[in-house]
């Protein structure tokens, strides 16, 4: 039988267009179906640019056992930290991936678009919630 895990609720602060390097919080209401033994997540920034892939990784939590039922992610990341992307990457679609293992198994990928555009000199970002 396959895991079941359904995503609840998912809240991206800041809402509307931000500085790149806001910092961001997701908020995510979740419940899996059985007791998870080293449950972790993984955020990761993701920019596709002149068919090469770049990866940002932007934050992650240690293995946890995680019973089964209702829990919330509160997942807050300082720095955006894609300042080492070039502005000619940066300035695309980009996809911002939350994903929950358990162990080296993947149980949830949750992606949201990330829109990078400049205004007035400034690099912004519009992370787009899938659950709107």
């Amino acid at each position: 039988m396959a895991l079941l895990v359904e995503v609840a609720r998912l809240n991206i602060e800041p809402e509307g267009l931000c500085p790149i390097e806001a910092e961001l919080k997701l908020g995510v209401d979740f419940t899996v179906d059985t007791d998870l033994v080293l449950a972790r997540w993984q955020l990761r920034y993701i920019a596709d640019h002149a068919h090469r892939r770049h990866v940002v990784e932007l934050e992650s939590t240690a293995p946890a056992p995680l019973a089964r039922g209702a829990h919330t992610l509160a997942l807050a990341v300082k720095d955006f930290g894609v300042g080492g992307l070039s502005k000619a990457v940066l300035l695309n679609v980009g996809l911002l991936v939350l994903t929950l293992f358990d162990g080296e198994r993947e149980v949830l990928q949750v992606s949201m678009v990330v829109q990078v555009v400049e205004r007035e000199g400034a690099i912004m970002r519009l992370v787009l919630n899938p659950m709107e």
